[in-house]
């Protein structure tokens, strides 16, 4: 009997994935078991999308996570306790997320992650008192909330009372938190009293699965945490049963309140501690609970208010959740205060999140061969002057729109047309717009947006979209959607003339939010029944709100004009990234050129960071040892410079080059001088002095194994580096490599490495025809080559040498991981030789795209293998004041943000 709908299948098929892993076969198999059952409207193609549908978000790869315990601690969350353990809310809010369609192996890898967490927390059943302190590291829109969501549930089954999750600096980011644990862990509407007669008592998410157990909200989703109401409930000391959870802001008027509520009405009779025990998660760790006060004896509010919080609680557990660690790493694990205690360093434990391959991200985002930009969803922004400059003076009004921002929100539209044309019209569809700090300017904006879709575009729309294609052309706002059409997605899959007819339901649709704190507009995105009346498509415009902990459903275009450059700052305001199901290649991001190169330099140390946190987790290191490591990586240059900078005086950073790249990221330029020159010539007596030696040819790269280390040593001392390329400087590198000539840098592969392009330039000084790469600059000036993504080499060409075995081995494991730009860190970790690798560069003019006709520049990338010399570092000399103006300070709307919060 034919009886099944496509809808009945789809559901039955989603919870057959969702029970376990599945494989390929076994997906193909079940749905073929149905296909009898169908009715006579489903058709063959149909089941077939299904299938790649289902495979696609349920065949997810999940990276290995990595983690670091320090040693000393006692296991107690063993088979036996999690077996007596009822695992209620845990239960319920697996299933939840099974409902919702998450896949089977995503929750296994929630489920085995979360509970390494719990085990390396303290245990709420102990009779002797705690302070564990850990650190869980993900990504910008990865699923944080989810994951502490998930081990929240499962602290509150194993026996933790008090339950304090310290959210955003804004209200708007506190409330969509308390929203989420609402649904995933208390199961009622916060904002609705047990009393009130409402629909389903107010439950929702996993109160609608199983109602017989609730924790106490002491937070609703209007308001945080107020003493007055605080009061008028049981205190912590009387509570017996079920949990009682705190969702609060990061803000020093509200934890002040709460320890002067906490310690009035909860300390132990005649005690200084509370005895129930505590588990606080910290969610964007790295932002505001940092100590940056000056001085060694001086806390700043927050960071001291989250230290006394703690403190307050004989056994506690804290958990610093971020996806941008590097403030916290930075953290003094031995520093004391009398007052304040022990700073936050995560000094018991340090765990990354799995990624899942699914995952759209910096990697895939950013990362790449530095020509490869065409393949890239990254648009440049170039015409911001002079109605958005960089700069925004205060009090400026915006008098009109970029015209790459009337693009962006063209293509905003265009993209939510294809994807109603694929069928996800009962999904969210965002735009975001970050253009400044100032409120001001994002009220202009908001404005002028508005004024664009209601007066220009939505009217064009309306006439001229139901016309024949031919017809609607004549009507510039309808030819300018079918120039973006064919500029983004002439690939997408579907035809013009299906996309026009949607074009003004999408633009009808689409409303302009300010997010921020003056506004008081709230975008919020409802659970989808109606996709005619519940499905929003937003165009949000923001600053900082936009910046942390704010998810955009459904992100497909995004338009972004910042100038920060610190690492954790940049990384926070990505919004773009995230999981993107089958609208990925519709994603767009509008940015400047500078700011790409950033996110691209960013990407790839991030990316390091967790390949050294996987090394250094299976050789079993301590969180101080990973500490330490950071801090003496060259990548952390950038955040120890700008942590020191002010000064004006050189500083000293010490750093470790054990299993690291490095490479000349400003070279000279030909013109006044000899330097570029000179640099040429020392690449020909370089391999002059190897000529007799045997070689072979990697593609177009010439290779020479077993070099000694002097005549490496001659080279460095030959070539003359620019006084702008910090890691590279001669001195250094050179003490580096004489110290450890004895270990493994007295043998060397040497290359030069040319270009697989057939139609590349060519060099002939070597005596033979070089094929060179060619690279467009970000800058040429002063008499210096600026390389684009601080790169002029490609990813990768640390693997020239190394045996077939070991780049297998490297290749392995990153497919294992699901990683398709594999970190240079991870060819280094298995060389067993240095390598230097010589690069000759034709320069393209960054205007014309066109090669320059002028000799090509040198520059060199040096990669380490792994020293166990311990202790061991190079000292680079820094100029704080070069720092400071090379690689920026904090974002100012963030000591903005918190001088108007504190």
């Amino acid at each position: 009997m034919n009886i099944l709908t496509l809808e009945n299948i789809r559901a039955l098929i989603r919870d057959f994935m969702i029970e376990t892993y599945r494989t390929e076969e076994d997906l193909r198999a079940e749905i073929e078991k149905y296909a009898p059952l169908a009715r006579a409207e489903v058709t063959r193609e149909q089941l077939d999308e299904l299938y790649d549908e289902m495979r696609i978000r349920h065949g997810v790869l999940v990276e290995t996570g990595a983690a670091l315990v320090a040693p000393g601690f006692t296991p107690w969350f063993d088979a036996r306790r999690r077996e007596e353990t009822d695992w209620f809310y845990w239960t319920r809010y697996r299933t939840q997320l099974a409902n919702s369609g998450f896949p089977g192996p995503v929750l296994e890898a929630m489920n085995e992650k979360t509970n390494r967490v719990i085990e390396l927390c303290g245990d709420p059943q102990a009779d002797t008192p705690f302070d564990r302190r850990g650190m869980v590291m993900g990504d910008v829109q990865a699923g944080k909330t989810g994951n502490y969501t998930a081990l929240v549930s499962k602290a509150a089954d194993v026996g933790y009372k008090v339950i304090i999750i310290i959210a955003g600096i804004h209200e708007n980011l506190r409330s969509q938190t308390q929203t989420r644990i609402d649904e995933g862990l208390i199961g009622r509407n916060s904002d609705i009293s047990r009393l009130e007669n409402v629909r389903d008592d107010g439950r929702v998410g996993v109160g609608l699965i199983d109602p017989s157990r609730e924790p106490s909200a002491m937070t609703t989703r209007q308001a945080d945490f107020r003493k007055g109401q605080a009061d008028q409930r049981i205190p912590l000391v009387n509570m017996e049963k079920e949990p009682i959870v705190f969702v609060i802001k990061k803000n020093a008027s509200v934890l002040k309140n709460f320890l002067t509520w906490l310690k009035a009405s909860n300390l132990t009779r005649g005690g200084v501690t509370i005895d129930q025990p505590m588990i606080l998660i910290d969610d964007e760790a790295d932002n505001a609970s940092i100590n940056v006060a000056k001085g060694p004896e001086a806390v700043s509010r927050i960071n001291g208010q989250i230290r006394a919080l703690l403190n307050l609680f004989s056994k506690s557990s804290y958990v610093a959740f971020t996806a941008t660690p590097f403030a916290n790493i930075f953290i003094d694990p031995d520093l004391q205060h009398e007052e304040a205690g022990r700073d936050l360093f995560p000094e018991h434990f340090l765990i990354a999140l799995d990624r899942p391959g699914n995952y759209y991200g910096a990697e895939k985002v950013f990362l790449g061969e530095p020509d490869e930009q065409a393949d890239r969803p990254t648009r440049n922004i170039e015409d911001n002057e002079p109605h958005l400059p960089l700069k925004m003076p205060k009090g400026q009004q915006v008098q009109d729109l970029p015209e790459s921002l009337v693009t962006a929100i063209r293509t905003f539209i265009v993209s939510g047309a294809i994807r109603d044309l694929r069928g996800q019209r009962d999904k969210h569809h965002s735009m975001l717009v970050n253009v400044s700090h100032l409120t001001s300017v994002q009220t202009d904006v908001a404005n002028l947006i508005r004024h664009r879709m209601n007066e220009i575009i939505r009217p064009a729309l309306k006439l001229h979209c139901s016309l024949p294609p031919d017809e609607a052309a004549a009507n510039a706002e309808a030819a300018a959607m079918r120039d973006v059409f064919d500029e983004e997605y002439a690939d997408a899959g579907v035809d013009w003339e299906d996309v026009l007819p949607l074009l003004d339901r999408v633009a009808g649709r689409a409303a302009v939010y300010e997010v921020n704190s003056k506004s008081g507009e709230k975008l919020e995105y409802p659970e989808i029944k109606d996709s005619e009346n519940d499905q929003v498509t937003a165009i949000a415009v923001g600053g900082y709100s936009l910046s942390r902990g704010l998810t955009l459903e459904g992100l497909t275009i995004s338009y972004f004009l910042r100038n920060s450059k610190a690492y954790d700052t940049l990384l926070q305001m990505a919004r773009w990234f995230g999981y993107r199901p089958g609208y990925e290649d519709l994603c767009r991001v509008w940015i400047k050129d500078e700011a790409r190169r950033w996110y691209s330099h960013i990407a790839e140390a991030s990316e390091e960071l967790r390949q050294d946190l996987r090394y250094m987790a299976a050789s079993g290191a301590s969180p101080r040892e990973f500490g330490l490591r950071v801090q003496r990586h060259p990548s952390a240059l950038e955040v120890t410079a700008r942590n020191k900078a002010g000064s004006g005086q050189e500083v000293i950073v010490d750093i470790s080059l054990s299993r690291s790249r490095i490479e000349t990221t400003v070279i000279h330029d030909n013109g006044p001088g000899d330097d570029a020159e000179e640099n040429r010539q020392a690449a020909i007596r370089l391999h002059d002095r190897l000529s007799a030696k045997s070689r072979k040819m990697d593609g177009e790269s010439k290779l020479f194994s077993a070099v000694s280390s002097d005549i490496v040593k001659e080279f460095l001392q030959d070539f003359r580096n620019h006084r702008d390329a910090e890691r590279t400087q001669t001195e250094p590198v050179i003490r580096y490599i004489e110290e450890r000539e004895d270990e493994n840098l007295d043998e060397w592969d040497v290359a030069f490495v040319g270009s697989e392009k057939a139609d590349a330039a060519t060099f002939d000084g070597f005596g033979f025809p070089l094929r060179i790469q060619t690279r467009t600059p970000a800058a040429r000036e002063d008499g210096k080559v600026i390389a684009t993504s601080r790169r002029f080499s490609s990813r990768g060409v640390v693997r020239f040498g190394m045996t077939d075995d070991a780049l297998a081995e490297v290749r392995a494991e990153a497919a294992a991981e699901g990683t398709k730009n594999i970190a240079d860190s991870a060819y280094l970790a298995k060389r067993c030789r240095p390598i230097l690798a010589v690069h000759v560069i034709a320069l393209l003019d960054r205007e014309t795209g066109e090669l320059t006709e002028e000799p090509p520049v040198t520059a060199w990338t040096i990669g380490f293998p792994t020293s166990e010399k311990k202790g061991k570092t190079v000292s680079y000399q820094v100029n704080t004041i070069w720092w400071q103006q090379n690689r920026g300070e904090i974002d100012e709307e963030v000591g903005e943000a918190l001088d108007r919060e504190e």
